[in-house]
């Protein structure tokens, strides 16, 4: 059977997306058929961060009934499978949000685990890649704005009948005075089941155009995303897992067969 774990935010800007692809990656890496989804329709960044931005075909374009999820699928070098949304204004025009739950569920049976980057806030959008997932992880920054409105996404969860099994903290700086890690569990009364550390690397790997645990995948940041990895599948974190990273690239189209 195939879960479906939303990755969601009160606001923009706090590295929800990042989060998804590292997420994803570190799955596939612990041997999990993973596909990430941009569910973020209004502003898709998935494309962006893994160097691709003008595809065939697009999350977009199964929502509009023109294309089969299917024929939407590519793969990143790292080995990630990936539905990336149009960064065309004129892709938005005729879209029905409320598709989104329908449109998603068309990956039954097709993978082991879906990732969905959602976008931020608590519109309409948001709210219906919400809807359409079993789990939902909330990333914040440690600061009462980013929290604050984490809150708000947490409470349309539980309306909705989303299961929210934690919180991600990203940016965390034991050098910088911020909400601790009790203030933060505390107001959202959820755990935080990730701490990423504020890295370097992940610059450069945005540069770079890979997740960071393909390109670095010793940094801080990369040892956290798989332990975060590894405690959704029930499994023990163990050394970090060495990649070769010379091969470059870009998204390449596989789809799935029928």
């Amino acid at each position: 059977m195939t879960k479906y774990i939303v990755i969601a935010s009160g606001k923009g800007g706090v590295g929800k997306t990042t989060t998804a692809i590292n997420l994803g990656k570190a799955l596939v890496d612990f041997g999990r058929d993973v596909i990430v989804v941009d569910a973020n329709l209004s502003k898709p960044n998935v494309g962006l961060h893994l160097g691709s931005t003008a595809l065939p075909v697009t999350l977009h374009d199964v929502m509009k009934k023109e294309k089969n999820i299917k024929e939407a699928i590519y793969i990143h070098p790292s080995g990630l499978k990936v539905i990336p949304g149009s960064i065309s204004f004129h892709d938005l025009e005729e879209l029905e949000m409320q598709n989104l739950n329908e449109v998603l569920h068309g990956l039954d049976g097709l993978t082991e685990l879906v990732i969905i980057d959602a976008a931020p806030g608590i519109h309409s959008e948001a709210i219906e890649a919400i809807k359409a997932a079993d789990e939902l992880i909330v990333v914040v920054q440690p600061n009462m704005l980013s929290v604050t409105d984490a809150l708000k996404t947490i409470k349309v969860a539980e309306k909705v009948g989303t299961k929210v099994i934690g919180i991600i903290m990203n940016n965390f700086n034991h050098k910088v005075a911020h909400l601790s890690r009790k203030s933060i569990e505390s107001i959202l009364e959820k755990n935080i089941i990730g701490e990423i550390s504020d890295d370097n690397n992940i610059n450069k790997s945005l540069r770079l155009r890979h997740p960071v645990i393909y390109s670095h995948p010793d940094s801080p940041s990369s040892i956290d995303f798989k332990k975060v990895a590894a405690f959704l599948i029930g499994q023990k974190y163990e050394a970090p897992l060495r990649q070769d990273t010379r091969i470059s690239g870009f998204l390449r189209k596989i789809g799935l067969k029928e």
